[in-house]
């Protein structure tokens, strides 16, 4: 323990003596606000007051930046006149007071609201799209917004000359706001040109295409388009431009104006990265050093071949004994975003890994992926794989290269944001793996995982984190157990941190069936440091009847973290089933989750 208290010392020194250089705010005051109290301000600016666990730092721009944002709140609740003076004052050599006066003036209500000059849309239509409340304070952020996706309404259905003003006028307190619309003429697609093109062929682009000649002219699908052609990979810039060509007859021809490039690069790189460790079915966080070659546009169409070398580390406390993992992998991989004459991206890919830690394992592999993007965030997965193993542990694997074949569905949202350092947002797995039976191999089972993370941002800078994962596998083939590889593990630095691996956990050879839940509040210390206080639960087991007689295995603890330009620097102690007098160490890189 006494190589453990070292670095946290030495952080925590780095931390007092950055600190000695900074300025803080010692206290904000709201002068002048009689609609709106102190602590609904409070909740607008970004500066805050201090608290036993953050000290906000200050700086005049970050000052300016609150004006604005108190001035664009006053304005979205009526006030349009209002007029605030921002001014800090020295305190102490370090703490400044920061004082907003506020002169709020005369709140407005919208009174009325007048449409004039629509014809494609009734004004019911207009009014539900505007979604303005009369009589409500007046906000003319929300009415302009609103108006501006009112004019992509229009230009959905081919009203490319559609012009939209908004007059108003004020009585007292009261605004009375009156939409002028011109539509013009609803326009068709005549004629598409492609422009730009040097070797690849004109029918890679028209695939790609969600709109025809003699089509109504809609943006959506002219966005849609263009993002579907710059991510084929074949061009650097896509600009879809309409030129009318005939105003009173509503025809329009549209210009796609493409550059090509050669998308071949020799790259190296150096980071954090998250490295599975089939010895153990986990994830575990380590230094990675990659290189990579991509040969792009491969017989001038959207398909690439990548061919990747890297060598990974586990980063733990088992660094100093020689028993971290280390991993080597070369992957060459071959993509294209179409599926025959389906627009779904697929990828051919083949392994070869090596890992070394409590014994050596070997895996050559060959996968075949199609993917199903359903929104930014989402998509499918369907992997197919035949996977070859080696290795000195005759409790991992039943023979020399005994082969593996199995296919696996996943479903993916990843709604993270900033997943380095999350700050909010959700992320939600759930994938379902066939082993053997059909497919043939020496193992037969059914494997089922889903994971679930939210990230709640509390008190301005702080982020309450949570985690559930459950896992179950139904073993097909009676005869056999389930090969050490499949199970769940618990135990270590990735999810139960009271225990120092998965080897001495309580169930050291894995389970069939696993839940788990992790809790951790994260909260800065300095711009630099920050500490986590965490809660870990899990259980281990082989049957659904033991579902209410297995006992919880629990631990909390306490982290200190680092940030840095690749990620946090990590550094947990937990404490299993709350002991205090057995306090279990672990450096890390990345967050848990």
């Amino acid at each position: 323990m006494r190589y453990f208290i070292i670095p946290i010392l030495i952080a925590f020194i780095i931390a007092i003596i950055n600190a000695e250089e900074k300025q803080y705010v010692s206290d904000i005051i709201f002068k002048g606000n009689s609609t709106f109290s102190d602590d609904e301000l409070s909740s607008i600016v970004l500066l805050k007051s201090p608290t036993f666990f953050y000290r906000s730092e200050f700086n005049p721009k970050r000052l300016n930046r609150d004006k604005i944002n108190l001035e664009s709140f006053y304005k979205s609740n009526g006030f349009l006149e209002v007029d605030i003076v921002s001014e800090y004052v020295s305190i102490t050599e370090k703490y400044n007071q920061i004082n907003f006066v506020i002169n709020e003036g005369r709140q407005y209500r919208l009174k009325y609201l007048d449409i004039t000059g629509n014809k494609l849309l009734s004004e019911k239509q207009i009014r539900d799209h505007l979604n303005v409340q009369i009589s409500k304070y007046y906000n003319p952020g929300y009415l302009r917004k609103q108006l501006k996706s009112l004019k992509r309404e229009y230009l959905k259905q081919g009203k490319i000359n559609i012009a939209i003003m908004d007059e108003v006028n004020i009585e007292g307190d009261n605004i009375t706001v009156r939409i002028n619309l011109a539509e013009g003429n609803t326009f068709f697609v005549r004629e598409i040109y492609i422009t730009g093109l040097e070797f690849v062929k004109e029918k890679y682009i028209l695939r790609e295409l969600l709109f025809h000649n003699q089509e109504k002219y809609n943006i959506d699908k002219i966005d849609e388009s263009r993002s579907r052609i710059f991510d084929s990979g074949l061009f650097s810039s896509v600009e879809i431009t309409p030129k009318l060509i005939e105003n009173d007859n509503g025809l329009v021809d549209i210009e796609i104006k493409v550059r090509e490039y050669k998308s071949s690069s020799i790259e190296a790189n150096f980071g954090f990265k998250e490295i599975f460790n089939s010895q153990d079915n986990i994830t575990e966080s380590g230094l990675d050093v990659q290189g990579r070659w991509k040969m792009g546009n491969i017989f001038n169409t959207s398909s690439n071949i990548e061919i990747t070398g890297n060598l990974s580390s586990e980063i733990n406390l088992d660094v100093f004994k020689g028993e971290s993992l280390v991993k080597k992998d070369l992957t060459i991989m071959y993509r294209s975003p179409w599926t025959f004459y389906f627009r779904l991206p697929s990828l051919i890919k083949f392994y070869h890994t090596e890992e070394s830690e409590d014994f050596n394992l070997i895996k050559d592999g060959l996968t075949y992926s199609i993917y199903l993007n359903t929104g930014k965030d989402t998509r499918w997965e369907v992997n197919s794989t035949l996977e070859l193993i080696q290795s000195n542990d005759s409790l991992y694997t039943e023979a020399e290269g005994e082969p593996d074949r199995s296919i696996n569905i996943r479903y993916l949202s990843n709604k993270i944001q900033d997943p380095l350092n999350p700050v909010g947002g959700s992320y939600f797995s759930i994938e379902s793996t066939l082993y053997g039976t059909i497919l043939g191999g020496n193992s037969h089972l059914y494997k089922l995982k889903g994971e679930y993370r939210k990230y709640i941002k509390t008190m301005t800078y702080s982020i309450l984190a949570f985690r559930f994962i459950i896992g179950y596998i139904q073993n097909i083939d009676d005869s056999n157990d389930v090969n050490k590889r499949y199970k769940f593990h618990l135990g270590g630095q990735t999810n139960l941190r009271g225990w120092a691996s998965s080897d001495e956990f309580e169930i050291p050879k894995g389970g069939l069936i696993t839940d788990l839940i992790n809790i951790e509040y994260r909260f800065p210390i300095t711009k630099k440091f920050g500490s986590e206080l965490f809660f870990d639960a899990g259980r281990l087991y082989n049957n659904l009847d033991s579902f209410m007689t297995t006992d919880i295995s629990w631990n909390y603890g306490i982290g200190l973290i680092y940030k840095t330009t690749l990620g946090p620097i990590r550094v947990d102690v937990g404490f299993p089933y709350g002991n205090l007098s057995k306090p279990i160490p672990h450096a890390s890189l990345l967050y848990m989750f």
